[in-house]
């Protein structure tokens, strides 16, 4: 039977297990993440972002300086609180946390019907997660923003591929029911967040990881070339990272391009995840360009 709140005790037991020396570790993450959303951080500007959960890969100490409001937004709001409590102390008053589930209970209906699939009674999968314009979409205030919004930027902090998969996998859904369930649902769920996102705010930042190498992965391409190529071409870069196995139905992007939404910068990054384990991390900033003067 699966517990009341799968998604979140997912996300907080993968929290919870947070490693000794992890942060020092992922600098040049914030780093790399602060190039990115500084030029569209305007000086007092009111920010959400969500899925921080430990805030180890985030300059929140940096946004909280050039923002107004800073709103973390995320399932397991004690891992984001403790994000908070590394902040100077000067800049803590203009964070505030809220506990939201972006899906609003689809993850865990999905799981549900998962984990029931083929006993007598129980609801099918397929359909259990709703598309970008009738499920996640229709959340928070007047029912289709983040709580708090509008927002003059969101940032999606690398939640895209912990959306589903790992409820699943706590959950004790069978491997192969799993990967059905992530083929037909996760695609679905990534662009309803992508629509609350961008109902939010004028721009956002997507972060998400696409390929990993490690921990007895074999891809068909290496990870340092994809990155070689980004310094000179993003857009090569990305076709080389396609060529990589991983979570593809978590990809922000292609929900922006059937939406229409204008693609505004693009970088790529390395996340040294734990020793012998190293993640692509794609970055994509998305919306309304700022007018001139602005």
């Amino acid at each position: 039977m699966v517990p009341d709140g799968a998604a979140a005790d997912a996300n907080a037991s993968r929290n919870a297990r947070r490693e000794r020396g992890r942060r020092p570790r992922w600098a040049s993450c914030r780093d790399a993440l602060w190039s990115l959303t500084d030029p569209h951080l305007a000086p007092g500007a009111r920010v959400a972002v969500v899925g921080a959960g430990n805030g180890d890969d985030l300059p929140l100490g940096r946004i909280a300086h050039r923002a107004s409001v800073v709103t973390l937004l995320d399932i397991d709001d004690a891992a984001a609180a403790e994000a908070v409590r590394r902040v100077r102390r000067g800049l803590r008053r203009r964070i505030r946390v809220v506990q939201h589930d972006v899906t609003r209970g689809a993850v865990d209906r999905v799981v549900h019907a998962a984990s029931h699939e083929g006993a007598v009674g129980a609801p099918a999968a397929r359909g259990a997660a709703v598309g970008p314009r009738s499920g996640p979409a229709t959340t928070g205030d007047g029912g289709t923003r983040l709580p708090g919004g509008p927002y003059d930027l969101v940032i999606g902090d690398l939640l895209y591929s912990q959306l589903l998969y790992p409820a699943l996998l706590d959950a004790g859904v069978p491997a192969d029911r799993r990967r059905a369930t992530i083929a037909r649902e996760g695609g679905p769920l990534t662009a309803g967040v992508v629509a609350v996102l961008h109902a939010s705010a004028p721009v956002v930042v997507h972060v998400h990881d696409p390929a990993c190498w490690g921990n007895g992965y074999a891809q068909p391409v290496e990870l340092r070339d994809v990155l070689d190529a980004a310094d000179d071409d993003p857009g090569e870069a990305l076709r080389l990272a396609a060529r990589a196995k991983g979570p593809r139905e978590a990809d922000p992007r292609p929900a922006l391009a059937e939406a229409g939404v204008p693609v505004l910068s693009t970088a790529l990054w390395h996340w040294p995840f734990v020793d012998g384990v190293d993640y692509l991390v794609v970055g994509t900033v998305a919306g309304a360009p700022r007018s001139a003067g602005a």
